[in-house]
């Protein structure tokens, strides 16, 4: 019997303004349910060490600190041929200089949860197949690309005002791209907030509507799937 892959699952955050409970359970599963996967969970990247003995590496966080060993693990376990699959806030990096340079991107802000349409933007793209344009209710990411060389899949058109009064020309905003990393890479998936009604960024502030986001939405669902599929090396970088 072949030797399972061990993937490290990194979910959680200082700040609780997600349902990260929700979101580790869907994204075990998720690796579960993609068979011949073991999976160690950790609440950030200095719980999951150096990344040694880890085939694939999935990641739904916000705002957590990322010290200096933990990024050059993260950059050496990308090296090596490693592939990254890295949701929604997982570019919020509360300041760390290193991360958005191997992610490609950094979160700046987004305009309140509303319903979107996402655009298939590379229709040959094989790791989209059967994959066409829908609409979803979440937060619409707007983020900076620091790098130049995102491989844009998927993206939604949008412009206005976002908040911390950020105001944002309309231009089509990456939802899922993809980008080589030595001889490994990432594939970010923008979408997938999700959060109770306590689930916020400063307690002081008024109780939240509940919202599940993406999560129940079959295109969502398969976009995830195909995710860990990629990052378990069973789909073509």
């Amino acid at each position: 019997m072949p030797r399972p892959l061990v993937a490290a699952l990194v979910c959680g955050s200082p700040h609780r303004n997600h349902d990260f409970d929700f979101a580790r359970l869907r994204l075990a599963q998720a690796l579960y349910d993609a068979h011949g996967i073991r999976t160690d969970c950790y609440n950030d990247y200095e719980e999951s060490a150096d990344l040694l003995g880890v085939d694939l590496l999935v990641s739904y966080t916000s705002q957590v600190p990322v010290s200096e060993k933990a990024s050059a693990a993260i950059r050496r376990f990308l090296d090596r041929g490693g592939r990254w699959f890295a949701l929604h806030a997982t570019n919020s990096v509360a300041g760390n200089q290193a991360m958005p340079s191997i992610l490609g991107t950094r979160f700046i802000s987004h305009p309140k949860y509303m319903t979107f349409p996402v655009k298939v933007t590379r229709q040959e793209e094989p790791l989209l197949q059967g994959i066409r344009d829908f609409d979803v209710s979440d937060e619409l990411y707007c983020i900076e690309d620091v790098t130049r060389d995102l491989d844009v899949l998927l993206h939604a058109n949008w412009g206005g005002e976002a908040f911390g009064g950020i105001h944002f020309e309309e231009a089509d905003r990456p939802i899922l791209y993809r980008r080589a990393v030595g001889d490994g890479g990432v594939l970010y998936l923008a979408l997938g907030h999700a959060n109770r009604p306590y689930d916020k960024p400063f307690p002081h502030l008024p109780d939240q509507l509940d919202h599940r986001g993406p999560w129940d939405l079959p295109m969502f669902q398969e976009l995830v799937k195909r995710g860990v599929e990629w990052a378990a090396q069973r789909r073509p970088f």
